[in-house]
C-alpha cells in the first residue's frame, strides 16, 4: 500500500463520523485510584490504598529533608507523595484493579499494560520504592508480574527527588484483576525514605493504529482515524472514550498521530 494513495490532504477533509464503527475499548485511561496521594490528608489512612507497615502520604512542603516542589520529580505532581514511613524497614500499599470490561481484547492477545511512576528517594542514602503489576486469572492464579524500581542514590546523582520509570507488558490471556503494589524499602537512617508520586497503570492496545481490532491496520481504520483527527481535542465530547487515535498520549490527534497512523497502515498486518 503507497502513502500517497491515501494524501495527507484527505485528513483536512471533512468526514462524517460512522456511529456503527467499533472504537477499542481500553485505550490507555490511568486504572488507578488515588495514583498521586492527592486525596484525602497527610497521613496513613490514604483513599484507594491498602497499606502495611509505615507507608504514609507526606506533602511536599513538610520540610526536615522531604523532597519539595524545587526537587527532581513528576511535572504534573500535586502537593503530596508516598514515602515509606517513620520505622520498619518496609512498608508497602496495594490496590487490585479489575480488568473484566477489557476481557474480549486481552483474550485476543492484543492488550499492553503499562506501568509508570516518578520513584525515588533521600539524598546519598539508597532506601528506594519499587512498583510492582501482578497479573491474575478469575481464580486468582498468578499468571505474570512485571515492575518499576531501584533509582539507588547513584542513580539520583546522591540528591533527593524521584525519577521517571516505565515499564510496557503483554497482558497474559485469561488476566481478570491487576494488582499494583508499591513498597518502599530502608537500607539507612529511621526513617523509610522511599518515595512515589503520579503512578499510573494502564491498558492500552498492542496494535494501537488497528482501530476496530481486527488485526490489521486498513481502510476501515483510516476512516476511524480521520473522524477523530477531524475532532482534534481528546476533551471534546464527541471524541471516543479515552481517544484511542491519540497514539503519542499529548491530548490531541494531530500530524504526530497522522505519521504512526501512516507508517502502520503501510505495513497493513499487526506484528
Amino acid at each position: 500500500m503507497d502513502v500517497d494513495v491515501r494524501s495527507r490532504m484527505v485528513l483536512l477533509a471533512s468526514v462524517t463520523a460512522c456511529a456503527a464503527c467499533a472504537w477499542r475499548a481500553s485505550a490507555g485511561p490511568n486504572l488507578l485510584v488515588n495514583p498521586g496521594a492527592e486525596a484525602g490528608p497527610s497521613g496513613s489512612v490514604i483513599p484507594g490504598w491498602n497499606t502495611t507497615g509505615t507507608y504514609e502520604v507526606v506533602g511536599y512542603d513538610a520540610g526536615g529533608g522531604f523532597p519539595t516542589l524545587a526537587d527532581p520529580g513528576s511535572p504534573t505532581r500535586g502537593m503530596k507523595f508516598f514515602a515509606g514511613g517513620s520505622s520498619g524497614p518496609e512498608s508497602s500499599a496495594y490496590q487490585g484493579i479489575i480488568v473484566s470490561a477489557y476481557a474480549s481484547a486481552i483474550d485476543a492477545g492484543t492488550q499492553n499494560g503499562t506501568l509508570s511512576g516518578w520513584i525515588g528517594g533521600f539524598s546519598s542514602q539508597n532506601d528506594h520504592c519499587d512498583v510492582i503489576a501482578t497479573y491474575h486469572n478469575q481464580q486468582g492464579d498468578l499468571l505474570a508480574q512485571q515492575m518499576i524500581g531501584g533509582v539507588r542514590a547513584s542513580e539520583r546523582g546522591s540528591t533527593t527527588g524521584m525519577l521517571f520509570r516505565t515499564n510496557t507488558w503483554a497482558v497474559p490471556v485469561g488476566t481478570r484483576q491487576v494488582v499494583v503494589q508499591v513498597r518502599m524499602t530502608r537500607e539507612a537512617g529511621s526513617y523509610n525514605d522511599g518515595y512515589a508520586d503520579d503512578l499510573s497503570f494502564s491498558l492500552s492496545a498492542a496494535c494501537p493504529c488497528d482501530l476496530n481490532g481486527d488485526g490489521v491496520v486498513e481502510d476501515t481504520d483510516f476512516t476511524i482515524f480521520v473522524a477523530a483527527y477531524n475532532v482534534l481535542d481528546c476533551a471534546e465530547p464527541s471524541m471516543p472514550p479515552g481517544c484511542p487515535a491519540d497514539f503519542n498520549l499529548d491530548g490531541v490527534v494531530d500530524d504526530a498521530d497522522f505519521q504512526t497512523f501512516i507508517a502502520a497502515y503501510n505495513e497493513l498486518v499487526c506484528p
